[in-house]
């Protein structure tokens, strides 16, 4: 996964509802939600072979 995908979509729902496009902005938000939580879900869906 690209590691800058949420940083670009938090950018773009901030500026969306800066420049007052709110509908645009919930969706991005939305959509930020979804790549987070696929991302959180990819990375941590393995466990840790820790040995101390």
């Amino acid at each position: 996964m690209f590691m800058f995908l949420p940083f670009l979509i938090a950018v773009l729902a901030a500026l969306s509802v800066f420049y007052d496009k709110r509908k645009i902005g919930f969706a991005l938000w939305c959509a930020l939600i979804i790549v987070t939580l696929a991302s959180f879900n990819y990375h941590a869906s393995s466990p840790l072979n820790l040995s101390f």
